[in-house]
């Protein structure tokens, strides 16, 4: 039996990018009995605020606060995320380690080159990790190949009409928390400038709003799928 095994991995492009865009829905199936895993595909080295080991330490924070089970490190190049093999395999072997039904991952066009680059990445890394004749290790013993029942893009910066939307209105107030243990990005860099990463926060609050309204919630996550979703009626839509 796999100890890592998990129910939902969620990759981000660079540390925080997860609290950011899907702290809310982790929160909310964390509650529920569900287990989950983050993988940063890099230490953000490349950010105007922070360093990678301050970043880390954030990310272990934000760790404790969401009650996720695991979480790693890539070490990707940041800025220069690129869908090539020596990445793919990369990003199949913690596919493969954690065993998911569901994976989580950037937004798949955004402000930041990285996070569409991230986004296929992974999403091609899901179905290569189906493959059996895609060989990978995990400390010098071959894994065993595995698919993730689906992947679900988290909406960023740009704003992307959602598939799909998940309420987060009781979850909002932790996620907001988690996002603020990242100290380097949103509470000492830029605190005095609206339009700096501190005014991220309020964006992201305000976007969580718009996709909140339209099922009276008052907070929700949108995410957009690469395949349409099958419910067994219409009773699962509502």
């Amino acid at each position: 039996m796999n100890p890592y095994k998990i129910d939902i991995l969620a990759f981000g492009a660079h540390p925080d990018d997860v609290e950011c865009a899907a702290a809310g829905v982790l929160i909310k199936h964390i509650g529920m009995g569900k287990t989950v895993a983050i993988i940063d595909l890099t230490t953000g080295e490349m950010g105007s605020y922070g360093t990678p080991q301050s970043r880390k330490s954030e990310a272990a924070t934000a760790s404790k606060i969401l009650g996720i089970q695991h979480r790693e490190q890539l070490n990707l190049l940041d800025g220069s995320i690129e869908n090539n093999e020596e990445s793919r395999l990369k990003v199949i072997q913690m596919i493969r380690k954690y065993q998911p039904d569901i994976v989580l991952c950037n937004a798949i066009h955004d402000r930041h080159p990285d996070h569409a680059n991230a986004a296929k990445l992974v999403a091609d890394a899901c179905f290569l990790s189906g493959l059996k004749m895609k060989t990978t290790f995990d400390d010098n013993e071959e894994q065993k190949a595995w698919r993730p029942k689906a992947v679900y893009h988290y909406i960023q910066d740009y704003y992307i009409e959602p598939d799909f939307v998940i309420d987060i209105s009781s979850e909002m107030d932790t996620k907001l928390k988690a996002i603020r243990a990242f100290e380097s990005q949103f509470v000492t860099a830029n605190s005095n400038d609206a339009n700096g990463i501190s005014g991220l926060i309020d964006q992201i609050k305000s976007t969580n709003s718009i996709f909140g309204r339209p099922i009276n919630a008052k907070f929700a996550e949108g995410f957009t799928v690469n395949r349409y979703i099958g419910v067994t009626d219409f009773y699962n839509l509502i």
